[in-house]
C-alpha cells in the first residue's frame, strides 16, 4: 500500500467515525482501526486531530461541489419558477438524505473558528463552495460574473442556514422554505433580465 493509500484509507475512516460519533467523540484509535493502519500513522500523516478533520472538510467540500450537475437551459430558454425549483432540489435534499453530513460539516466550520491551523482550509473550502455556486449562476442565469459572485456568497449562508435548522429541528418549515426561496430567486431573476434587456 503506498503513502496515498493510506492517507486516503484515514481519511475515509475519519469520515466515516465522525459521521457516527462526532468530533469529541472520535478517536484517532478508533479512526486507525476503521483504516486498517497503525495508529501512528494518523499521527504520521496529520500532526493533530483538527488538521485530520479539516482535510475530511476539503475532501467532501470538494467530492460535493463535483457531484452537483445543474442542466443548462438552451441560450433562449428563460429560467422558470419550475426550473428554479428543480434547481434547488440539489442542495435541498442533501439535509434530508443526508444529515450526517449536514452535521458533520458544522463541527468542521467550528473546528476551522477555534483552530488556527485549519482556518485556512475552512476559508479555502468556503471559497471553493462559492466559486462553484458562482459558475453555476454564470452558465445557467447568465449573471456577470461580480453579481454572480456576489449572489453566490448570499445564496451559500442561506442553503446552508436552512440546512442548519432542518438537521436541529425536524419541525422545521423546510419545503414552505425553500418554496419561498425558489419565489425570490424567480423575482430577482426576472428583476435582472429586465434590467439587461432595458
Amino acid at each position: 500500500m503506498t503513502d496515498a493509500d493510506k492517507r486516503d484509507r484515514i481519511i475515509t475512516a475519519a469520515y466515516k467515525v465522525l459521521s457516527e460519533k462526532g468530533y469529541d467523540k472520535a478517536s484517532t484509535k478508533e479512526i486507525a482501526m476503521t483504516a486498517g493502519v497503525a495508529q501512528g500513522l494518523i499521527n504520521y500523516y496529520f500532526p493533530s486531530k483538527d488538521l485530520l478533520f479539516a482535510e475530511v472538510f476539503r475532501r467532501e467540500t470538494e467530492k460535493y461541489c463535483d457531484s452537483i450537475q445543474i442542466p443548462i437551459p438552451a441560450d433562449d430558454k428563460p429560467l422558470t419558477f419550475e426550473s428554479i425549483a428543480n434547481i434547488l432540489e440539489i442542495p435541498k435534499i442533501r439535509a434530508v438524505e443526508e444529515p450526517e453530513w449536514l452535521r458533520l460539516r458544522y463541527e468542521l466550520f467550528a473546528i476551522g473558528l477555534r483552530n488556527e491551523s485549519a482556518r485556512a482550509t475552512l476559508r479555502e473550502m468556503l471559497k471553493t463552495e462559492r466559486d462553484s455556486i458562482s459558475e453555476n449562476v454564470e452558465a445557467i442565469a447568465g449573471f456577470p460574473k461580480e453579481i454572480s459572485d456576489t449572489f453566490a456568497s448570499i445564496f451559500y449562508a442561506i442553503v446552508e442556514g436552512l440546512g442548519l435548522q432542518k438537521v436541529a429541528d425536524p419541525d422545521f418549515k423546510y419545503d414552505e422554505a425553500y418554496g419561498m426561496l425558489a419565489e425570490m430567486l424567480g423575482a430577482y431573476y426576472e428583476q435582472m433580465n429586465k434590467k439587461r434587456k432595458s
